[in-house]
């Protein structure tokens, strides 16, 4: 795709990982403490700040960059499985719209706009919106068409994509992402660790809610060892018992590589891996790519290949704590990346990306680097 040559500033912006569930309160008012986003607030001012006053006339894309909808941790009739279908995706679809009304009525504003569009790059967590039902639900409930992209959306010299394609352990099998045979409706074919995201992690969750948002994880067993030895240890039993479960009964939980690939699988898990090299082999492999814009880490990150050759990460929306000491501490930061394409010489220059933080109505954005 070339560059517009017309004069119309043009503009896109790139978030990930909010991992959106059933709403912060459950219909009785009571927490829902698996919800993992509770900024519908400040993401509706922010999409109101890039559809209005210099951006109103604009040409503004959102980009929404995976893992944008928790669906691996909707309850199917008030059960958590990995027997996930087209039929009960929509139906979480639609509770995730019901329990974010704020969110989703920012999202109609924006694509109302003239110009403004909205993209979406699948990823772990919303590995359902492979399926044509979903797209649709997710599509009226924004009032408007929105661009999917199964894997990576690629413009301009610019390459994004969510990430979970370089872990083995989270990687979605795109040549048979449905499982049918033996089954009356075809479900998800789930890698192992979103077995573990469906299954298990809610049942860990649903007394220690901040145990996926902590890092580094060695850091917070050894805490753990210290100061909640009776849970840590219970909770390794569990992790133990569901490993041996999905090893010993593979096909209950449609699981259809061997023994050893199992155990090879989880023997890579990494809760926040490093996408350095990964991203300077895209950069290597093609010329025509300038730029590489993960999510899935939940790490806010920019290096340099070399000159002229760039990742970003964009970050996380959510809740982060970090134990080690030179970035100690609870951490909120509304991160996204942000592309602007130039005016004057729209052919010969290139599009701009840099990382920046969202503050509020009051102090909208600033720069920011990892």
């Amino acid at each position: 795709m070339e560059a517009s040559n017309s004069q119309q500033p043009k503009y896109k912006v790139v978030v990930s990982d909010f991992h959106l569930g059933k709403g912060r309160y459950f219909v009785d008012g009571t927490q829902n403490i698996l919800e993992d986003f509770i900024y519908d607030r400040e993401f509706a001012e922010f999409l109101n700040y890039y559809r209005s006053g210099s951006f109103a006339d604009a040409e503004v894309e959102l980009i929404l960059n995976g893992d944008i909808l928790n669906l691996l941790q909707i309850d199917t009739w008030g059960v958590h499985t990995h027997m996930i279908t087209e039929r009960s995706v929509i139906r979480a679809v639609h509770k995730i719209v019901a329990g974010h009304p704020e969110f989703f009525q920012a999202l109609k504003r924006f694509a109302a706009t003239p110009h403004h569009t909205i993209s979406y790059i699948v990823g772990n967590h919303d590995v359902g919106m492979l399926w044509p039902g979903p797209r649709k639900v997710f599509s009226e409930a924004v009032g408007g068409p929105v661009q999917f992209h199964d894997v990576f959306y690629q413009f301009d010299g610019i390459y994004v994509e969510h990430g979970q394609q370089y872990e083995r352990f989270a990687q979605i099998d795109m040549e048979r992402p449905f499982i049918t045979r033996g089954l009356p409706e075809p479900v998800l074919n789930l890698p192992w660790g979103s077995l573990f995201v469906a299954v298990l992690l809610p049942k860990i969750k649903q007394s220690r809610p901040h145990v996926d948002k902590v890092r580094p994880p060695s850091t917070f067993f050894r805490w753990v060892l210290i100061h909640d030895l009776f849970w840590g240890l219970k909770t390794c039993i569990e992790i133990a018992r569901f490993v041996f479960d999905t090893i010993l009964f593979r096909s209950r939980y449609q699981i259809h590589q061997g023994v050893r690939a199992t155990l090879g699988l989880i023997k890579e898990i990494s809760l926040y891996p490093n996408y350095d090299k990964i991203a300077f082999k895209i950069l290597e492999a093609y010329d025509t790519v300038n730029t590489v814009i993960f999510g899935h880490t939940h790490i806010l990150r920019y290096r340099q290949w070399r000159e002229g050759k760039e990742y970003f990460n964009e970050g996380t929306w959510n809740e982060m704590t970090n134990l080690e000491l030179d970035d100690y501490g609870r951490q909120i930061r509304l991160t996204y990346a942000f592309i602007e394409y130039p005016i004057e010489t729209p052919v010969l220059s290139r599009p701009k990306v840099r990382l920046k933080q969202w503050q509020g109505s009051w102090k909208p954005e600033v720069e920011v680097l990892a």
